[in-house]
C-alpha cells in the first residue's frame, strides 16, 4: 500500500491525476479491513490523497464520500481540518455555495470564531 502510495504522490506532483487515482485506489484497496485503528497515519494520508485526486478527475462525488469518511474516523479536529477546505472547495466548485459556506462556518465555530449575521460597511 506505501508504495502505491508514494507512486501516487510522485504522479500527483507531476500533474498526472488519473495515474495518481489508479495508484491510490490500488493502495487503499491493499489496506486491511482494521486499517484506521492500526494504521490511522496511512489512513488519514492515503485516504486525504486520495480525495484530493478524485478531485482533480472531476470525480466530485467519490471525493466528497471519502472527505466525509475521513471526518468520521479522525482522532481529533485538527486532522479534520485539510478535509474541511477541500471539501468546501469541491462544494463550491459543484455550485453547492450554500453548503460550502456552511462548512466553513462550522470549522470556525469550532475553532472558536463566529461570523457576523450582518456587516455594516464602517463610514
Amino acid at each position: 500500500a506505501e508504495l502505491n502510495m508514494k507512486a501516487g504522490e510522485k504522479a500527483l506532483d507531476g500533474c498526472d491525476h488519473k495515474t495518481a487515482y489508479s495508484y491510490l485506489g490500488a493502495a487503499l484497496s491493499l489496506l486491511p479491513n482494521d486499517h484506521w485503528r492500526n494504521h490511522y497515519d496511512l489512513s488519514l494520508r492515503l485516504n486525504f490523497l486520495m480525495a484530493g485526486a478524485a478531485k482533480s478527475c472531476c470525480q466530485y462525488d467519490e471525493a466528497v464520500q471519502i472527505l466525509r469518511g475521513i471526518s468520521g474516523r479522525t482522532r481529533c479536529f485538527e486532522d479534520k481540518l485539510p478535509s474541511y477546505l477541500l471539501l468546501s472547495q469541491i462544494l463550491r466548485t459543484q455550485g453547492n455555495v450554500d453548503d460550502a459556506y456552511n462548512t466553513c462556518s462550522f470549522v470556525l465555530l469550532q475553532l472558536g470564531e463566529t461570523i457576523p449575521d450582518s456587516v455594516t460597511p464602517e463610514a
